[in-house]
């Protein structure tokens, strides 16, 4: 039997919760309960065999988007339980004029693809995530220097044409990133942002996280002179200053030239999240 999430479930709940975050990242069931819009259990002789829920979000594309985690304990898979959880969830977001439900997988830990498809999704993209562990490399031969917001304008252009091709190749909208995107996603960590400059223009950026490496792009003008090699290892060598032992990077399927880049410098393989999405209804 599937219901509603009661507060009664959540000591199983949260029991099946901790066997999930044993491999991926979970909210707790409290988490959940506020920030879901469909929290439901399956139920069989008072034992909750698994749960799902949806988080409803509005996309840069300006769609509504839900975003579904599922979850069966282990010895009740593969009867069908996870697909009665999720077409019971499809169809309440459905009357909730939702356009297009996703789910994240790390597929080195899972291997959705085959549930997914019965389910009638379709993969839409796939991020590597690779890491770094080193001494670093001899100190680069340019000069990196902090953005500023004069720079907005020219550094919005770079960002627009670097990920455009990508963007299209993964159906990730809108292609062109708009100010408020860049703004919220390439420059919520402005003071960390380097730029390489030449006479006001930039030819190269990086921005620098803890422990990884946020957002890398060379303007297409300047590409194949190695410029992203030289903001690539610029970031390393500050982040080991920094302490970090270990420098993580991700990037998107079909960016093989950023892929050559990073397995040129010794980044290897962690894991590679993928995603699938259904399309419910027209936007």
């Amino acid at each position: 039997m599937i219901r509603k999430y009661q507060d009664d479930d959540i000591e199983q709940v949260t029991q099946l919760i901790n066997k999930a975050s044993s491999k991926y990242k979970m909210l707790d069931s409290n988490a959940i309960k506020v920030s879901s819009v469909e929290f439901i259990v399956f139920v069989e002789k008072e034992v909750i065999l698994g749960f799902a829920y949806a988080i409803s979000i509005i996309n840069d594309a300006k769609e509504s988007e839900a975003q579904i985690k599922v979850f069966v304990d282990t010895p009740y898979r593969l009867h069908g339980i996870g697909k009665s959880l999720v077409e019971y969830i499809e169809r309440n977001l459905i009357k909730r004029n939702t356009v297009m439900l996703t789910s994240y997988f790390k597929v080195n830990l899972e291997n959705p693809a085959e549930f997914c498809h019965k389910a009638g999704y379709k993969k839409w993209w796939g991020s590597p995530e690779l890491f770094y562990v080193g001494s670093g490399f001899p100190k680069v031969a340019v000069d990196f220097v902090q953005y500023e917001d004069k720079y907005f304008d020219t550094y919005l252009k770079v960002v627009q044409e670097s990920f455009y091709d990508v963007h299209v190749i993964n159906d990730i909208k809108p292609y062109i990133a708009t100010e408020e995107i860049v703004r919220r996603y390439k420059l919520n960590n402005k003071e960390n942002v380097y730029l390489l400059l030449e006479d006001d223009k930039i030819l190269a950026s990086v921005t620098i996280g803890n422990g990884t490496v946020e957002n890398l792009m060379v303007t297409k003008t300047a590409q194949g002179k190695g410029y992203g090699k030289k903001a690539l290892q610029f970031a390393i060598n500050t982040m080991i200053s920094q302490g970090n032992k270990e420098i993580r990077i991700s990037y998107m399927e079909g960016n093989d030239s950023a892929e050559n880049l990073y397995l040129s410098l010794g980044f290897k393989p962690l894991h590679n999240t993928h995603v699938y999405r259904k399309i419910i209804r027209n936007s």
